[in-house]
């Protein structure tokens, strides 16, 4: 009769302890992957938006005047790191711009972040949580004229 050793009864814990150690490192490096590139797009987006606001407010006054600046704003969002189907206008905005006599806007979104970072479901559980969609929007107001 062979005499069990503690070596023969731990046979493959090592493995199992591995396979439970390995789904709970997954888990955290998924979840900060998926929690930090929703961030930096978010302030990519920012910029972007920031950038294409200076642009048209240095063409305040210039022949053209709304086309061409709105021309300026998106020219700069075009020539962004972002690929074609990550910019979307947003709403109640007319190409990247939205103007008024008291203040200029410049606001670019992704719709769906989900199809950049899909969701994982483990034990009953989904991450990253994402929100619905990623913005940037900046404002510019102009100087009023004082009267009198």
């Amino acid at each position: 009769m062979k005499r069990q050793t503690t070596a023969t009864r731990q046979r493959g814990v090592a493995s199992i302890e591995f396979a439970g150690m390995f789904v709970l490192v997954f888990m955290l490096f998924y979840g900060m992957v998926g929690y930090f590139v929703p961030l930096l797009l978010a302030a990519s987006y920012q910029e972007v938006a920031s950038e294409a606001a200076r642009e048209a407010i240095l063409h305040n006054y210039d022949r053209g005047g709304d086309s061409r600046r709105l021309a300026l704003a998106k020219a700069v969002v075009e020539d962004s790191w972002l690929p074609d189907d990550w910019k979307s206008i947003c709403k109640g905005y007319d190409g990247y711009l939205r103007q008024s006599p008291k203040e200029l806007s410049a606001c670019i979104r992704h719709a769906a972040p989900a199809s950049i970072i899909p969701q994982v479901a483990l034990f009953g559980w989904r991450f990253p949580v994402l929100p619905q969609e990623i913005k940037g929007e900046a404002t510019i107001l102009r100087q009023a004229k004082e009267e009198g």
